[in-house]
């Protein structure tokens, strides 16, 4: 099984990019060659590798997702 990471692209140049993840996190070496995937574009993400370009709403969905699991896992620590 593999976890895929949302995040949307801030800046990119000759195939690599810079992604912000919905965690707050950030990548600087990401491929996204085989999407084509632009500036301001949201893109899913194994390691280094972007697998796909999603729609906003489908972003934001997986945004809403994740700051769910995140203030569960939250609400549990102690």
């Amino acid at each position: 099984m593999c976890l895929t990471r949302a995040g949307k692209v801030v800046s990119a140049s000759q195939g690599r990019a810079r992604v912000e993840f919905f965690d707050g996190r950030a990548l600087d070496d990401v491929d996204v060659s085989v999407v084509n995937a632009k500036k301001g574009a949201f893109v899913e993400v194994f390691g280094n590798l972007a697998l796909g370009v999603l729609s906003p709403a489908e972003a934001k969905r997986r945004k809403q997702a994740w700051t769910e699991v995140a203030r569960a896992v939250g609400a549990t620590r102690e």
